[in-house]
């Protein structure tokens, strides 16, 4: 029995840097030379689509970036030998159903195969089986749901995280496949360091079946895994989705996850490669230390370690700090012409203090009891999609 080689790209989309390089499926121009190579000696790829590929859908009402391209952008991804999407994301459903359908009847045009939604919450194709080479490779992929994405007894949707179904369906799928890959998008965006959570779930996943576990979405690099008889991949970083002009330490790498499957096991090749300005390229440097050096150190956080526990704790609060504490504070305050003019020329630093002086440790502690206690939280969700609607 021959070795079965299957490419999982990271996060993918055309933007507007290589949009037409995209359209007329210039896929050297956009990938570099060895990139496509490595394509060509899979057996079968797959990536995650980053966003709706539509010519005519009007965006949802959202926070955050609606991401857009015409369908026939889908020639290079065609082109690369791409085989499979996963649309189990927070951006398929920005240009709502007749957005999402149109890019499925694209899908369908270039003979793409695509899972990760469904018409319903009863009809969702969460994964796809591969049969080939005499082994059966089942790719089951998940997200974390966001009110436009979740689907619902009338209305389409995403693949929803809820641990106790995708555990029991794993189970059931791992009974009929020689191995089990999920595609996992979800996690604390642009950080080396996921959540604890994060890490909870996938030990979860992997109890009921899972092989590989890939996450993806957080459009950064992040650390490794073998757990039992597991691969977990913390953090894939982008392939190719250089939806902002600005190159940070997270957005300039991804990895290019290379498993081949044979008759007794699997193994893992990781290809580091870089963002450019038309695209991405292999990395010819394939420095992987600091990614390692994470590694290690997750390692000891599993094993006790209070030092490596703390560090990861101390990176995960900065990260909170960094780039939540602001942006949730303002959220709280609502819309205040007084904030805007205090804050105008403060630094940082000088924003938070200000924003913390608004609130008394009372009103703090309301809001911690709302964001933690489930209850709670699902009230005021059901409260605040009410008030929406009566917006309309």
């Amino acid at each position: 029995m021959s070795e079965l080689k299957i490419l999982f790209a990271g996060d993918t989309f055309p933007v507007a840097g290589n949009m037409e390089l995209f359209r007329e499926g210039k896929k050297e121009e956009i990938f570099g030379k060895k990139v496509c190579e490595l394509f060509e000696s899979a057996d079968y790829s797959v990536c995650n689509l980053e966003g709706c590929l539509t010519d005519t859908g009007i965006p949802v009402e959202k926070v955050g970036p609606s991401v857009k391209a015409p369908t026939d952008t889908l020639n290079a991804i065609s082109n690369l030998g791409i085989k499979a999407v996963t649309l189990a994301n927070t951006h398929t459903f920005d240009f709502g159903l007749d957005g999402h359908n149109e890019m499925r009847s694209a899908l369908k045009k270039y003979h793409i195969n695509f899972f990760g939604t469904g018409d319903n919450v009863d009809n969702i194709k969460s994964h796809i089986t591969l049969d080939m080479k005499g082994k059966k490779i089942t790719l089951y992929t998940v997200t974390e749901l966001f009110a436009f994405n979740t689907p619902d007894k009338n209305k389409a949707g995403a693949n929803g995280y809820d641990e106790y179904r995708v555990c029991r369906e794993l189970a059931e799928l791992k009974e009929n496949c020689d191995y089990l890959v999920v595609l996992y998008h979800g996690g604390a965006e642009m950080t080396h360091f996921n959540t604890p959570k994060i890490r909870q779930r996938f030990h979860r996943m992997a109890d009921n079946g899972a092989d590989i576990i890939i996450s993806q979405h957080t459009h950064a690099m992040g650390f490794e895994e073998y757990y039992k008889n597991s691969y977990l991949l913390y953090g894939q970083g982008n392939f190719c989705f250089n939806l902002s002009k600005n190159i940070s330490e997270f957005t300039e790498s991804g990895i290019l996850l290379e498993a081949v499957f044979g008759e007794n096991g699997f193994a893992i090749k990781k290809h580091l490669v870089k963002r450019t300005e038309k695209g991405c390229e292999y990395d010819e440097k394939q420095d992987f230390s600091a990614f390692e050096e994470r590694s290690r150190l997750h390692d000891r956080l599993i094993k006790g370690n209070e030092d490596a526990e703390n560090i990861f704790q101390e990176e995960f609060s900065d990260y909170c700090r960094n780039m939540w504490f602001t942006r949730l504070m303002r959220v709280f305050r609502g819309i205040n012409p007084e904030d805007d003019k205090a804050l105008a020329d403060l630094s940082q630093k000088e924003q938070e203090n200000y924003l913390l002086s608004q609130f008394t440790k009372s009103q703090l502690l309301a809001i911690q009891m709302m964001l933690a206690n489930d209850e709670f939280n699902e009230i005021a969700l059901n409260f605040v999609t009410q008030a929406i609607n009566n917006k309309e």
